[in-house]
């Protein structure tokens, strides 16, 4: 999987929302473990995962706290053994890698950077925390590269077997996406939505009328799709992320629409759609994928067994019978 496709998905944090903040305010920190003398603090328990602690608490009472907590804690416990080792190899995460990575969210996404900032902290996450958990998926990805990878091979044998279990059901639509991005300032008033919203509705009122899509796009568009006369590429169903993907596959070929957001309005058109054929060559290359994903995520957790056995690890947050499993 490319960090580009790794990377998309993440943007769903900011579109479904991940607003736990105001939960760390009634933290007292201290020392969650130590892992080969390095510390994760109960805070960062609380930036991880503060609202899979607290769904836990609301569906089963005060009682599922700590093994929500420790759940959490497993995780971090695993991104620090990660981090170690690839200090250790010398492949860390560069600054530059890192502001690529999110420029290429943006741009997947109709934004520019200031607008995926501007959209993260709308839903009250911190810019600082999107940039930490951006790096941590970048780390992980370096990891599994240079570490998991070597580890897997999988055989024409095994790719023909898959196959049939399969049923032949792998093909799926591709839509060919055109569109323009308006963005919702912060703080926008009842005036100012209704101003974006007309914007929108006038783009989509010369596209309904036939005007070139690119033209359109060159008088309205806000985002980076801007430059190639809002022509976004060709998208597989489940790709974008949800709030787009449902709408653009429900939509009609050559019929413009509108999808508001929080934090913006797209105004999209399909181009064209098409349904992949089932053929083993041709969903050979998704059929791989998904076996990779098992595969390394395999490969991942008997490491993590290892590295743990290997590591000095000291659990100093009360409350957790056992390690238990790891969050999501």
């Amino acid at each position: 999987m490319s960090a580009t496709r790794r990377v998309t998905a993440l943007l769903a944090i900011f579109v479904a929302g991940a607003a736990h903040a105001a939960e760390l305010g009634r933290v007292t920190d201290r020392v969650a473990a130590a892992v080969n003398d390095e510390v994760i603090t109960l805070s960062e328990v609380y930036d991880l995962g503060g609202d899979y602690v607290e769904s836990a608490v609301t569906t089963g009472g005060e009682a599922m706290r700590p093994p929500a907590e420790h759940a959490v804690l497993e995780r971090l416990i695993e991104r620090k053994l990660v981090e170690q080792q690839i200090a250790t190899l010398g492949i860390d995460v560069t600054e530059q890698e890192l502001d690529k990575a999110i420029d290429d969210v943006a741009r997947r996404n109709g934004m520019d950077r200031d607008q995926v900032k501007e959209a993260v902290e709308a839903q009250g996450m911190d810019w600082e925390t999107f940039r930490t958990e951006q790096r941590e998926q970048l780390r992980e990805l370096k990891f599994q590269r240079s570490v998991l990878q070597p580890r897997v091979t999988i055989t024409d044998d095994e790719l023909r077997d898959a196959y049939l279990r399969t049923g032949g059901t792998l093909g799926g639509e591709v839509a060919k996406l055109q569109g323009l991005f308006i963005g919702i300032p912060r703080d926008a008033d009842a005036t100012a939505l209704a101003a974006v919203r007309a914007r929108a509705q006038e783009a989509l009122g010369k596209l309904t009328a036939g005007a070139p899509f690119a033209d359109v796009a060159t008088a309205f568009d806000e985002g980076a799709a801007k430059a190639s006369g809002g022509e976004m590429g060709e998208f597989q169903r489940g790709q974008l992320v949800p709030a787009l993907d449902g709408p653009v596959f429900a939509a009609d070929v050559g019929k413009p629409f509108v999808v508001e957001l929080p934090t913006a309005i797209f105004v999209f058109n399909v181009a064209s759609k098409k349904r992949q054929d089932t053929g083993l060559e041709d969903v050979r290359a998704k059929l791989t994928e998904q076996i990779f994903q098992q595969r390394m995520k395999d490969e991942q957790g008997r490491w993590y067994e290892q590295a743990r056995r290997a590591a000095v690890v000291r659990v100093l947050l009360p409350g957790g019978e056992g390690r238990g499993p790891r969050s999501p």
